[in-house]
């Protein structure tokens, strides 16, 4: 009974102070709210009172600008006023002098117009005595032609062509003085640029001498290849189109005479294929000597790969970009073909490094200069199974297998074969006499050439109806002027084809004889 109790006076204790705690909260919001609509009506307050202050202060300030902007414009509009008046006034003086002005000009056209009739008068006159002057003229130029017995126009003419001529004599001398100056000039320079070239070049290589025979130490083997029972010499004659002899009788003045095989003409690889298994079976038994075929091609095929080295050791040297390997193989296989003992391998490096050296003093690319020195001969190499010139030969390879038109056409240049008229074609020419004519370069025997071009002219002279000829270019050439009252056009081809082969019957020559013949026909007529 007493803990309900005193649970009951709990919980009304405890009723008692959450109502009482609620009317706290309620008055104390209720005065919150009092106190914040008062701060709120002190702060509406004081803004009304501080708007109403700027309000005066803006206008006060707007009322103040006004006022100066009034004075400006016053200002400004007297100031205007005043420049308008100063203007008028000058105006005014302006249009005093331009009455002054016309006034003036009233008269000098008054006095314009009494000289204008003066003028006339005078200019009537003047056309009269010109009139009189002009009649009497014609009048002694008339009486001047007949004493003369001439007219104006011929000896204007006349005039004319003496002062032509006369120019035209002038041009002429100072055209020749030039052009001999020029030549001088050129000729200097180019001495003092070969000058300079041949003093930078220094060869490092002696020409080797080439070997064209095989000694037969053993006279029997000697017997036995040149019977008919050991046709050695003959089988390799035939698969390598080179002309082999045997030498087996004792010349006259030879005491320490060998009987020798000896090889020549033909394509080079395979004369010395040929060579080198003369070399191998020599020393073999005659049973031996029926692989002469196996022993033959293994030397071409090694010297295949050594003209193919060659090659790329030359386009190494000169520093040139990759040329086709069946170029770099046609350079290397000029190490076994000579042209008067000159080894051409040799010599088409030679012109390529003088070519770059000439070409760098000219200012012409001396890349492309030493590419066409060493291709300017690679028709030497194959120019025994090909009709015509080395020189085109040489160009047509390199035109094959990839060189751009320029080097080709220089490369065809070189013996006037194709007429091109540009500085590499020049330098390449150059080079190549260079090499050519130093000393020691070349061996030309002067009694075997004297020789070669009196069976030449002999040849030539066997034939009827011929004028006149000429043997050019170290015999290379050979020129024929026929009559054309003997010799038929349509005879020329067949009569230009027999001297050339009268020519390879009769005449021993290295390389190839161009044959021209020409039938000359002249009429004249007088009206």
């Amino acid at each position: 009974m007493n803990t309900t109790l005193y649970i009951f006076l709990g919980l009304f204790a405890f009723l008692a102070g959450f109502v009482l705690f609620l009317s706290l909260v309620s008055v104390l919001k209720r005065k919150l709210k009092n106190d914040n609509l008062a701060q709120k009506a002190q702060i509406l307050k004081e803004a009304k009172t501080q708007v109403l202050k700027i309000k005066e202060d803006a206008a006060a300030r707007v009322v103040q600008k006004v006022q100066l902007a009034k004075e400006e414009l016053e200002e400004e509009l007297r100031t205007r006023t005043e420049d308008f008046h100063a203007a008028e006034a000058e105006l005014q003086a302006q249009e005093d002098s331009a009455v002054v002005v016309e006034n003036l000009l009233k008269k000098k056209e008054k006095e314009l117009e009494s000289h204008d009739l003066k003028v006339k008068a005078i200019r009537e006159i003047v056309d009269e005595q010109n009139k009189k002057i002009s009649s009497i003229h014609d009048e002694m130029q008339l009486k001047l032609e007949v004493i003369c017995k001439t007219s104006k126009d011929d000896v204007k003419r006349k005039l004319q062509t003496q002062w032509i001529e006369q120019k035209q004599l002038d041009s002429q001398k100072q055209l020749k003085q030039i052009t001999e100056e020029l030549n001088i000039s050129s000729k200097r320079l180019g001495s003092r640029l070969l000058s300079r070239s041949l003093a930078r070049y220094a060869p490092e290589f002696v020409w080797p001498k080439p070997i064209n025979h095989v000694e037969l130490e053993d006279q029997k083997v000697s017997d036995m290849w040149a019977s008919e029972a050991y046709p050695l010499i003959a089988n390799l004659r035939d698969i390598s189109g080179a002309t082999i002899e045997l030498i087996n009788e004792r010349q006259e003045n030879q005491a320490n005479f060998r009987p020798h095989v000896k090889l020549v003409g033909g394509y080079g690889i395979y004369r010395e294929a040929s060579r080198l298994a003369l070399e191998e079976l020599k020393t073999k038994n005659p049973q031996a000597w029926n692989s002469f075929k196996e022993v033959y091609e293994r030397n071409v095929e090694a010297l295949q790969v050594q003209a193919l080295k060659l090659g790329k050791r030359a386009v190494r040297e000169l520093r040139i970009k990759a040329l086709h390997p069946e170029i770099m193989r046609m350079i290397g296989s000029l190490n076994w073909r000579t042209s008067y003992r000159q080894n051409q391998f040799l010599h088409s490096l030679e012109v390529a490094r003088l070519s770059g050296m000439l070409a760098d003093e000219l200012g012409v690319d001396p890349e492309h200069a030493k590419r066409c020195g060493l291709l300017h001969d690679i028709g030497k190499s194959i120019d025994y199974r090909i009709e015509g010139s080395h020189a085109v030969i040489s160009g047509d390879y390199a035109d094959r297998y990839g060189e751009s038109r320029l080097i080709c056409d220089s490369v065809m240049s070189h013996h006037n074969d194709l007429r091109v008229e540009t500085p590499l074609a020049f330098v390449l020419k150059a080079a190549d006499t260079l090499s050519g004519a130093r000393p020691g370069a070349r061996v030309n025997l002067e009694e075997g050439y004297q020789i070669r071009l009196s069976a030449i002219d002999e040849v030539i002279r066997s034939f009827p109806g011929i004028i006149k000829h000429a043997i050019m270019n170290g015999g290379r050439e050979v020129h024929i002027e026929v009559n054309h009252k003997r010799v038929r056009e349509s005879d020329l081809a067949t009569m230009s084809a027999a001297v050339a082969r009268k020519i390879e019957e009769q005449v021993q020559f290295p390389g190839q004889i161009k044959v021209q013949v020409m039938r000359r026909f002249e009429a004249t007529a007088v009206a």
